[in-house]
């Protein structure tokens, strides 16, 4: 077996660090990636901390599977407690950095305490350094990884974040590398890792391993495992969608069949959206770019006067038609400044959504109308710098909608403070349950039901087997998250066994590997009921939802009531093994042995 869990731990307020070497039966019942962030998270974090405090752990995590070869190991987490939710968060990333990181020989960062003055922590073959980051801090992301490679070397791939980060934007993001890179860079978007990263005063993280190698427990068969994954890949029909317009395909079946977020949600589609679609994105992509170990190549980067940037569905969603806006270009300008300022680009898209709408609705003054692309940029900056208006902004949908008042709050689109992506619910009942379910809030990574509704696996609004799919989906996810591999790849439960057997010597069959994510997602669930009070009451989706029948192309309205989301809840509850507040029972916790690993 090859060992896993070496983890360097850094104490930003002593500049001090120690190795950790995680037990080999939490890896086994964690593997790694999410589920070992969670063990840790849960473990080690004193209950109640505010995320902002030094108290806080920012985790930067890889899997058994990442820089192995393997068919998308390309990916990495971050993990820690959510500024923007109070929630677990798992915030994960494609490009190079995970790879670099087990090549520098450890399988994870574990960051704690916080900085008097601004830092940024050099890791190469010569060990760990605390370097001053006073020159760089306010710089945005593309600048402050040139300045970086500058002090350490070209070859360098560094996480960053950028203004919004700085001035705890609670959505701001953690960025990977830049979109001029030759190679993909990344996002660790999702929930605000990059405003704990800035309440540290942690300006980058940059690895380099110049001859290191991941181990691998047995060379031969998992070379010829690999041969056969990726000949699987390249079988499959989406490889070839992803590889000439990537993620972008979606627009047009989305917004086709009622599912795609228009205007702060009041709509499943938008009129004239092919300047959005993958077509017409595709006539100005100037590179297709991959990350670590992928075939795919479904980065799309385009590029602008302002630079280069990768486009994809979920921005030409919500900072594209959510918004009112409709043409690609014009979105890619939008997301390309988020980025370099540090934003999410989803929950930025939801938020200025909001405004918008707000600004029709006379709740708020000096905000751009739907449309309007300009507009949309200049609040991007004003919410990252926190100016104006912008610092209402700042604090998330939820909050800024609380602030607002009861209008306000009725048309504010989350779940648990987690603005939602580009999926409406209504339109997509499988998605109304994964989102009130969702682990880290309004989430369409944990159980993506959409194309089981398109494909008729599961019946478009109906109830009929959807708690049962949901539920397996989140289990099985929570397992590859902790991999960790892309959920993009066309492979299976028995690939990815066989991939965590030749590459780590870990053995499982299907119903124990499966067992590992019910025990993550439930472990997630102890550590949600603990630090935010997590409920049935908060199982739940936007009042908008519930109260406005969403308009669709053919003409007719799709629905959602709370009491069939209640229904649902009834019976994923039972099938989860949890009392009816969503609470774990004890016999469940013994069962997946929670009782004793925490």
């Amino acid at each position: 077996m090859v060992e896993f869990g070496r983890l360097l731990v850094v104490d930003l307020s002593r500049q001090k660090q120690e190795v950790l070497q995680v037990e080999e039966d939490v890896v086994r019942a964690f593997i790694g990636g999410k589920g070992l962030g969670a063990y840790l998270l849960y473990k080690l974090l004193k209950p109640g901390a505010d995320p902002f405090s030094p108290e806080n752990l920012l985790m930067f995590l890889t899997g058994p599977l990442t820089g192995t070869g393997y068919p998308t190991s390309g990916r990495m987490v971050v993990v820690t407690k959510s500024p923007l939710t109070n929630l677990f968060l798992d915030s994960h990333a494609g490009g190079w950095f995970g790879p670099e990181l087990r090549r520098a020989g450890f399988d994870g960062l574990v960051i704690k305490g916080s900085s008097d003055e601004p830092v940024y922590l050099w890791l190469s073959e010569d060990g760990l350094e605390f370097r001053d980051a006073s020159h760089i801090w306010g710089q945005p992301a593309g600048r402050a990884v040139k300045r970086v490679r500058a002090e350490t070397g070209p070859g360098a791939h560094v996480a960053v974040i950028g203004p919004a980060g700085e001035n705890l934007v609670r959505f701001a993001a953690i960025i990977f590398d830049r979109d001029e890179d030759p190679w993909r860079s990344g996002v660790a978007g999702r929930g605000g890792a990059g405003a704990v990263m800035g309440s540290k005063r942690l300006k980058a993280v940059a690895v380099r391993a110049k001859k290191g190698k991941v181990p691998i427990h047995d060379e031969k068969a998992f070379k010829k495992l690999v041969k056969r994954l990726y000949e699987k890949v390249k079988a499959s029909p989406f490889y070839y969608i992803r590889r000439a317009v990537g993620t972008s395909y979606w627009v047009e079946p989305m917004n086709r069949l009622g599912f795609l977020p228009t205007r702060n949600f009041t709509s499943g589609f938008i009129e004239g959206h092919y300047g959005l679609t993958g077509s017409y994105l595709r006539a100005h992509v100037a590179r297709d770019v991959s990350c670590a170990y992928c075939p795919m190549k479904c980065g799309k980067v385009v590029h602008l006067p302002e630079g280069a940037v990768k486009v994809e569905y979920e921005i030409l969603a919500m900072m594209g038609a959510n918004n009112g806006i409709t043409d690609a270009l014009e979105v890619a300008r939008s997301v390309k400044l988020a980025t370099e300022l540090g934003l999410d680009g989803i929950s930025t898209g939801v938020v200025i959504g909001f405004a918008m709408e707000a600004g029709r609705k006379g709740l708020l003054k000096d905000v751009p109308d739907f449309g309007d692309a300009e507009g949309q940029r200049e609040l991007v900056k004003k919410i990252a710098y926190r100016e104006g208006i912008g610092d209402l902004l700042a604090e998330g949908v939820k909050r800024a909608a609380e602030k607002l008042g009861p209008e306000a709050i009725r048309i504010a689109v989350h779940v648990k403070g987690l603005e939602l992506p580009g999926y409406d619910p209504r339109a997509s009942w499988g998605m109304a349950l994964a989102y009130a379910t969702a682990d880290r809030g309004g989430c369409h990574q944990r159980a993506w039901t959409v194309r089981a509704e398109i494909d008729g696996r599961l019946k478009c609004f109906s109830t009929e087997g959807l708690a049962e799919f949901v539920k397996y989906v989140q289990d099985e996810r929570a397992a590859a998250f902790s991999l960790i591999v892309c959920d993009f790849a066309p492979l299976g439960v028995e690939d990815f066994i066989s991939g965590l057997r030749a590459a780590a010597g870990l053995e499982y069959d299907v119903e124990g590997y499966l067992t590992a994510g019910e025990r993550i997602w439930n472990l997630v669930r102890l550590f949600n009921i603990r630090e935010a009070g997590t409920s049935r009451a908060d199982d739940t989706l936007p009042p908008r939802v519930f109260e406005e029948p969403l308009p669709m192309p053919d003409g007719r309205e799709a629905r959602m009531d709370r009491a069939t989301l209640e229904r649902l809840l009834d019976e994923y509850y039972a099938l989860r093994g949890w009392d009816e507040q969503g609470r774990p029972r004890p016999e469940k916790l013994r069962e997946l042995g929670l009782d004793k690993l925490v």
